[in-house]
């Protein structure tokens, strides 16, 4: 699988990408909206992009708001949003009212938890 994962906090997203990669998946990693939006946009003209990972509070921007403008442009791609406690209620309800909608994991999480997320549904 090719996976975006965007991560703010830079030792996570390293962690991240690379547990994934330990289980041979091609994934990129970006901290920002702004590389997200970038990586994204060459990725989905590609139809390279099978599963993104993404925290919800990053310093430039809402991952909610990255999901719901980027959706449409990867519609065969799996959607992980991650956050804290705190942003919990704001994403069922902003959730509740969209017809897709993307796995939401509560941080902190097992990163086999996060891959199985992902994995689910694909062939390995």
């Amino acid at each position: 699988m090719n996976i975006l994962v965007v991560e703010d906090d830079a030792d996570l997203c390293v962690e991240i990408v690379e547990y994934l990669e330990r289980r041979n998946h091609r994934v990129s990693g970006r901290t920002t909206v702004a590389t997200a939006r970038q990586a994204l946009a060459e990725m989905a003209g590609k139809a390279a992009l099978d599963g993104v990972v993404c925290d919800v509070g990053l310093p430039d921007g809402d991952g909610l708001r990255l999901y719901i403008e980027s959706v449409a442009q990867t519609p065969n791609c799996r959607w992980i949003l991650m956050s804290g406690a705190h942003d919990m209620e704001r994403l069922r309800r902003v959730l509740k009212d969209l017809n897709t909608r993307p796995v939401v994991l509560e941080k902190p999480l097992p990163l086999k938890l996060l891959c199985d997320a992902l994995e689910e549904g694909f062939d390995r």
